[in-house]
């Protein structure tokens, strides 16, 4: 989905969308006159959803305050739970924004000795599943490679790369199910 408030942009995004054809597909079997004739003019993409994940985004929608605010609430139980430990907890939103809290990430810290890598698999090992994102542009082989990167040309990107992962959240958790990834987290960093 996509959200503008620039018309120019909203009319380069449904040329995008559908192979770069300038007229809306639908639009030449709905039309009250023959208006079969298109042209590709730029070279598109197949972004067009389906009817059905339209379907199901139309009703998604609906639940988006409530699931925004079950993962403020959950982000908010992390903070308070985490808040003493040798990590840094991810940034909150500037006065009057609201933060998906799509993931819940952090960092170790780099006195911790334990590095990134053990502890998302030590946290495996006790049954929570952790992850990274995101991967750096300058550590992907396309990038890489092209343009002859090397971590050492990044270094800020990716000393926090190699301590960032982040924690689960999603909109079925309980307050149960974080304070046990807590104490996992306590357990995996030595400090319970």
């Amino acid at each position: 989905m996509l959200v503008t408030r620039r018309p120019e942009i909203a009319e380069r995004a449904r040329v995008m969308r559908l192979h770069g054809i300038n007229r809306d597909a639908f639009d030449r079997f709905t039309a009250k006159a023959p208006s079969w004739y298109y042209e590709v003019v730029a070279p598109g993409f197949k972004y067009n959803m389906t009817d059905i994940a339209a379907s199901m985004g139309i009703h998604q929608l609906k639940k988006l305050k409530g699931f925004q605010e079950k993962r403020q609430q959950l982000a908010g139980l992390y903070d308070d739970l985490l808040g003493d430990l040798p990590i840094i907890l991810p940034p909150h939103p500037a006065e009057g924004d609201i933060h998906s809290w799509h993931l819940y990430l952090i960092q170790l810290k780099p006195e911790i000795s334990v590095d990134r890598d053990e502890f998302v698999a030590r946290m495996f090992t006790k049954g929570i599943g952790c992850s990274v994102h995101y991967i750096p542009l300058h550590l992907h082989p396309y990038w890489r490679d092209t343009y002859s990167l090397t971590p050492e040309m990044f270094p800020v990107s990716q000393s926090i790369f190699e301590r960032t992962l982040t924690l689960p959240l999603y909109t079925r958790m309980t307050e149960d199910d974080v304070r046990r990834v807590v104490h996992a987290v306590k357990e995996c960093l030595d400090v319970a």
